[in-house]
């Protein structure tokens, strides 16, 4: 039978132990081969004019490509090696250029860390603080590369991602590193890791979009699992047990610093970043207000309740540093409280994180019945703070609701 046919194709099936081939008659050469698997494919057969040997030039698959289109490419094909190119070196030369010249995920992870550092890679407009750059490197170490680094940028899928996503899920990530000289860092993976870090991975693919290396973002292909964090308040009883716990804990001799930072973020609904940056200076008694430089909506005044300037007030002396909640070593403050995993075990709480304490804080404020407008500006939120930030000091009723409701949270964890 001679030429190729829609109706042929269709009807030819594959067979066992070797692969079929239908060849057409116009143009010469032209045909599709089966493979055992079923697969239909076109391809076009001539003697390379380059190097003399017999060449097979794919072009694509029964069903991508319909017969017509595959004839008109083997037609342009041929007429390429009529004048003395071969097509199918040709596109094996410009393949291994691309991946030689290609970046890895690896590759261009450092790129983007280093633009970040230096305030390329933006937030908001806004260059990444040390603090959210330390966690997106460590991310970035411990999942992306190991999982992605490997492979080439312009090649991740959604498909790609999917599995990572479900990798670090699984906990294929897990490890447990040492950091600091005393210091370990528990790599656990679960569901919240692997949602913040393909997070990340989707700000990377962004950034290799703008640099004009993907046209895409696989990342957008993928629904992650929505943020729970906001759901989990604390009860009534929930903030006693906690207030008790940090009681025993103060009285067993643990650090007085860190237990009044953990005070504070439950009283004042700061972020956990806010707060423990905190500089002597920046807290005005008189006004009942904390001055922010650097927070994640900009520079702020915060109101701040009585409640919040008695713990801080029973701060031990720290001679020579700047820092209200300065860190057991170094001339730093304190990055993180291991100490409230230790009060939160005690309290038998689950599910409870120091953000927790922000989303609590909240639901205290709404409970008192106050707008989403007041509790945006209590908690600084993007929403209010064009009007904060441009102001000397903070609204006297924004002050009156930071009292209420921080009185209120101190009387649940005194247990009255």
């Amino acid at each position: 039978m001679s030429g190729l046919t829609k109706r042929r194709i269709d009807a030819a099936g594959p067979e066992q132990g070797r692969e079929v081939v239908l060849w057409d008659d116009d143009p010469k050469g032209f045909g599709c081969r089966i493979r055992e698997s079923g697969v239909k494919s076109f391809f076009v057969f001539y003697i390379s004019p380059v190097t003399g040997k017999k060449t097979r030039y794919s072009m694509g698959r029964y069903g991508q490509l319909t017969l017509i289109e595959a004839r008109d490419e083997a037609r342009k094909v041929l007429g390429a090696v009529a004048k003395g190119r071969d097509p199918a070196r040709e596109k094996k030369l410009a393949r291994e250029k691309f991946h030689a010249t290609a970046c890895t995920m690896a590759e261009f992870c450092e790129d983007y860390l280093r633009d970040a550092k230096s305030g390329i890679v933006t937030y908001r407009g806004k260059p990444k603080k040390t603090s959210t750059l330390e966690i997106d490197e460590g991310r970035i170490r411990r999942h992306i590369v190991p999982l992605l680094g490997s492979k080439l940028v312009v090649d991740l899928t959604g498909k790609d991602v999917r599995r990572f996503m479900h990798d670090v899920r699984l906990g294929k990530t897990a490890v447990i590193e040492k950091t600091k000289p005393r210091g370990l860092a528990r790599v656990t993976g679960g569901e919240g890791a692997a949602r913040r870090t393909v997070g990340l991975l989707g700000s990377i693919m962004s950034y290799a979009v703008r640099q004009g290396i993907r046209s895409d973002n696989p990342c957008r292909e993928v629904e992650r699992s929505p943020d729970g964090a906001g759901d989990r308040i604390l009860s009534t009883e929930e903030y006693n047990r906690l207030g008790d716990a940090l009681g025993k804990l103060e009285t067993d001799g643990a650090n007085p610093v860190a237990i009044a930072a953990i005070r504070v973020l439950a009283l004042s609904g700061c972020r956990k970043g806010e707060v423990f940056s905190l500089r002597r200076d920046a807290v005005d008694y008189d006004q009942q207000e904390l001055r922010f430089t650097d927070t994640k909506t900009g520079q702020q005044v915060r109101p701040i309740g009585r409640s919040v300037l008695k713990a801080l007030e029973m701060l031990p002396a720290q001679e020579g540093t700047p820092w209200l909640f300065s860190a057991a070593r170094g001339d730093g403050h304190l990055t993180d409280v291991k100490l409230f995993q230790r009060a939160v075990k005690l309290a038998e709480l689950d599910g409870v994180s120091l953000h927790v304490l922000r989303h609590s804080f909240a639901s205290t404020a709404l409970e008192l019945e106050y707008s989403e407008l007041t509790i945006a500006g209590l908690l600084g939120h993007r929403s209010h703070s064009i009007t904060i930030r441009y102001s000397h000091h903070v609204d006297r009723a924004l002050v009156a609701a930071a009292d209420r409701v921080s009185a209120l949270i101190a009387k649940r964890m005194e247990g009255s």
